[in-house]
């Protein structure tokens, strides 16, 4: 008895190893904490597409058995998965590239109608057999509906691969460039797939596909690694540069880019007293509120050094008073608990509202700000 499709059953099995690998090895190190997440999730779609398509293909064998109930809600979950997976990347990039702004809540609602339309016609169709079923010989087939939820998926993946393909036009870094570059390249994946999977029907296409670009992701991933501060898991000065570097010379009247530095009040006081244990224990801290803030408006955060932060964000929808008072209020809700400190920040910014190109006058001028703040509150804490 021949088995066609245990090479595919295993070759995936191998893919899935691989993205587990790098699930469990991703960190914030390529942006805000919401983009990350966004990436996690796709990541975590491909790896349920690939279990319920190594059982696919094992029942395709007869090596397991589904009955056709289950057979159909695995291969339900596997379409959902891969219309999930098409949505997160969207997400990512948008989130990305600043697509949509975060104040433009109505527009986040409506893009999110298309893939909650599908996975519910993917759970109906479980039962109903509307966009796919199962034949008498406990195969899957899809129906002539099932074009619906293929223009969505390609919906999904074209609309980042042309904002990305225009952005790397556009720029004049070489560094953003390339990482442009490499998110248009995910667009390439199911049309390759599409084209071969007919041809060679025993051959994993999509999931290869997929995982070719997964690992180009890792590796422009590994190589941010060292914009990584390592005490906060914070980006770092290196890559808080670099990130100016792409954003100053986006910046307009309608989008102008809010640098906003904050310094720890009487941090010296708490290493001093306390021990730098303790010190390093209130950098977390305050780090972990600069994610919160980070995932609730999509802001790039940074430590700059020692104990000073920065944030930078989309002035489109917010304000520098509007986010460091965020921040603040974070920060008091962080610490319900009895310490024998308390943390507070001292803040300075700076508004682009033109493009710029040197990320060192925007700083200086959020620096200057800070510096003067920071004297106050010496004065009024003695």
């Amino acid at each position: 008895m021949t088995y066609p499709y245990l090479p595919y059953a295993i070759t995936e099995g191998y893919c899935l190893i691989y993205a587990v690998t790098v699930l469990l090895r991703m960190n914030n190190s390529i942006g805000t904490e919401h983009e990350v997440r966004e990436l996690r999730n796709m990541i975590w779609a491909y790896l349920s597409m690939l279990v319920t398509d190594i059982l696919w293909a094992l029942n395709e064998d007869g090596i397991l058995i589904l009955a056709r109930p289950l057979n159909a809600a695995v291969n339900g979950i596997a379409v959902m998965s891969i219309a999930l997976g098409c949505f997160f990347w969207y997400k990512f990039i948008e989130s990305r590239l600043m697509l949509i702004r975060p104040d433009q809540k109505r527009l986040r609602r409506l893009v999110a109608v298309p893939i909650i339309v599908i996975i519910l016609l993917d759970a109906i169709s479980v039962f109903t057999g509307w966009l796919f079923f199962i034949d008498e010989n406990n195969r899957y087939d899809s129906t002539s509906l099932f074009f619906i939820q293929s223009i969505v998926n390609y919906v999904y993946l074209l609309i980042p691969t042309v904002a990305s393909l225009r952005r790397a036009v556009q720029t004049r870094s070489r560094l953003e460039r390339g990482e442009y570059a490499t998110y248009s390249v995910y667009m390439i994946a199911p049309l390759i797939a599409g084209l071969l999977e007919d041809v060679l029907p025993t051959v994993p296409m999509l999931a290869l596909n997929i995982f070719m670009i997964i690992h180009i992701l890792f590796l422009m991933i590994q190589n941010m690694q060292i914009s990584t501060d390592a005490l906060t898991d914070l980006n770092n000065r290196r890559r808080l540069n670099q990130y100016l570097e792409e954003r100053l010379p986006r910046a307009s009247a309608a989008h102008p880019l809010i640098v906003l530095m904050m310094d720890l009040n009487g941090f010296k006081a708490i290493n001093d007293t306390h021990g730098h244990l303790e010190g390093d224990h209130a950098l977390r801290l305050f780090a972990g509120v600069l994610k919160r803030t980070a995932a609730q408006t999509g802001t790039f955060i940074a430590r700059y050094g020692g104990d000073e932060f920065c944030l930078v964000a989309d002035g489109a929808g917010t304000t520098p008073e509007q986010l460091t008072e965020n921040v603040r209020a974070l920060l008091r809700t962080e610490q319900t608990a009895p310490a024998p400190y308390t943390l507070t920040v001292s803040a300075g910014f700076a508004v682009s509202g033109e493009a710029e190109s040197d990320p060192n006058g925007i700083i200086s001028r959020a620096d200057a700000m800070l510096y003067e703040n920071k004297k106050e509150w010496h004065r009024a804490n003695g």
